[in-house]
């Protein structure tokens, strides 16, 4: 369940741009990556703020393989954890 909670907010990046530049770059990241899914956005931005903006520079930092894999141990999942 936690992964798929993480795995949705992260798809949720490539719905919509969050208007700083961590936000805006995981965006990129996340559709350079080739994540998809059918999370959507209503086309408000979201404030690149606090837990958001954490999250954000997880996803910039991590790679593309670590963006995909599904194992909650690694640096990339920790990493979230701890925007929480």
């Amino acid at each position: 369940m936690f992964k798929q909670i993480l795995f949705a907010g992260m798809l949720a990046f490539s719905a919509v741009a969050c208007g700083g530049n961590e936000c805006d770059d995981a965006a990129d990241k996340v559709e350079e990556c080739g994540i998809t899914g059918e999370g959507s956005s209503d086309g408000d931005d979201v404030e690149c703020s606090g837990q958001v903006e954490c999250a954000a520079k997880c996803i910039n930092d991590a790679s593309c393989d670590d963006l995909k894999s599904t194992d909650i141990n690694s640096s990339y999942f920790k990493c979230i954890a701890a925007c929480q």
